[in-house]
């Protein structure tokens, strides 16, 4: 009887694993804050980035712009291109605590990145 349901159970979990990684090749990671965007090939191998994700620097406190560099994020976010995009002291000036000046300003440099 124990190895009726122990082989019960082994099915049952095996199924389920099954079940579970077909829903996942579907699935679109994105990291906390990232822009998403219409998947866009990005590299020579044809990989296709579908979110954005920047890091400010060089920020400081005499009213200048800054420096983002950003990386393009595939379907698993892993990283597949990177750059540095500088922003203008006007965009820094309305920045304050929402980061969507600085995430349309990224987007309006680059064209080709459409917000998803």
């Amino acid at each position: 009887m124990k190895k009726v349901i122990l082989s019960a159970l082994i099915l049952a979990s095996l199924s389920t694993k099954a079940q579970d990684s077909t829903v996942v090749a579907d699935t679109v990671v994105y990291s906390k804050g990232a822009i998403h965007i219409e998947p866009v090939i990005v590299n020579a191998q044809g990989d296709s980035a579908f979110s954005i994700v920047w890091s400010a620097f060089n920020l400081s406190s005499d009213g200048s712009g800054c420096n983002t560099y950003v990386t393009l994020r595939g379907r698993k976010n892993q990283q597949l291109a990177e750059f540095n995009c500088p922003i203008p002291a006007e965009v820094v000036a309305v920045w304050g605590v929402d980061n969507e000046p600085v995430d349309t300003y990224i987007l309006s440099q680059y064209p080709r990145f459409k917000k998803d």
